[in-house]
């Protein structure tokens, strides 16, 4: 999920100056463990929902409480944030958006599909990037969309018509949440390197907002309140302070002293999570269709991660040897 917040938020240039393998150890242990929560994202979203707040409740109160942990941390230097505060609020919105669409569609749909469909995000990053920043698609991009529309195909499968298209309310939402977050990611890239609190806090408000949305006037998405356990609400404060705000806080300052390449390579583990965790813990389908997806949509996130890099060639070596 993180894969858009990493790099632009970024302080600190990517592996500035000279990095010793010790350096480089922590942050990338950060971007590791931040992917395997996101992974794992969909366990406590359920539990909770079991609990008593159902449906899109459960992220109005999660990220309601992220929001207000970070509150606080708005108030020093709010003037000087002013002057950004249009790039922050804009990408905050679709990035919010991206959040609460997945957990729609995370509670209503099968998690590794949702994960997958959702990870066609950096497919759908590199085209707004040709269209709107004038990047070249070059033959490894290529390779990269190839990838990954192949993996989407795969996983959809055949519908009534022949076509391996969207079949369900779930498929659709996961899809707009990767749109989502390659919006905000375009946008955050566009403008430059911005502060992590601001961001992050405009992200977990903007989802808030958007899940409160979706409760109130989605046909299906509201549930009901009447009849939450009552632990169900410090629970949801626990995950909200305790869950999401570090599994932002590692991905965002891990990325801060890495090189983007190797974040990307890095956060593809939250697939491997979703997909392992989901075939363990649930009776959703996961056979040879899901498989071959999986690692066709992990295919075309390495071709992105170093396309056009002049590192490249050599970029899985030196992680190894680290």
């Amino acid at each position: 999920m993180s894969q858009g917040t990493a790099s632009p938020t970024a302080v600190p240039g990517p592996e500035a100056g000279p990095r010793s393998a010790g350096g480089l150890l922590l942050p990338q242990c950060a971007v590791a463990l931040a992917s395997v929560l996101w992974g794992l994202w969909w366990i406590p979203i359920r539990g909770l929902e079991q609990l008593g707040l159902t449906g899109n409740w459960v992220s109005v109160a999660v990220y309601g409480f992220g929001a207000l942990a970070l509150l606080p941390f708005m108030l020093p230097g709010y003037r000087r944030l002013l002057q950004s505060a249009g790039t922050i609020a804009m990408a905050g919105i679709f990035c919010g958006a991206a959040l609460a669409f997945w957990n729609h569609a995370i509670l209503i749909g099968e998690v590794v599909r949702v994960t997958l469909l959702f990870y066609l995000s950096p497919i759908w990053a590199t085209i707004l990037a040709a269209v709107f920043l004038g990047d070249r698609i070059t033959l490894r991009r290529g390779l990269a969309i190839f990838f990954g529309l192949s993996g989407a195909a795969t996983v959809l499968g055949a519908g009534a018509d022949g076509l391996p298209l969207p079949r369900g309310e779930a498929d659709w939402i996961a899809i707009a949440a990767g749109v989502a977050f390659a919006i905000a990611t375009t946008i955050i890239r566009k403008a430059g390197a911005g502060n992590s609190v601001p961001q992050s806090f405009a992200t977990v408000a903007s989802a808030a907002l958007v899940a409160w949305a979706l409760a109130v006037f989605h046909p299906s998405g509201g549930g009901s309140l009447a009849g939450p356990d009552p632990e169900a609400l410090y629970l949801a404060a626990a995950v909200g302070v305790l869950w999401l705000l570090p599994a932002l806080w590692l991905v965002l300052w891990g990325a801060g002293r890495i090189d983007p390449g190797r974040v990307a390579i890095l956060l593809l583990l939250e697939i491997v999570t979703a997909a392992l965790s989901a075939a363990v813990l649930t009776e959703e389908p996961f056979g040879g269709r899901e498989v071959v997806g999986c690692v066709l949509i992990l295919a075309a996130g390495l071709v992105e991660a170093v396309a056009g890099r002049p590192w490249a060639p050599g970029i899985l070596l030196r992680l190894r040897r680290r």
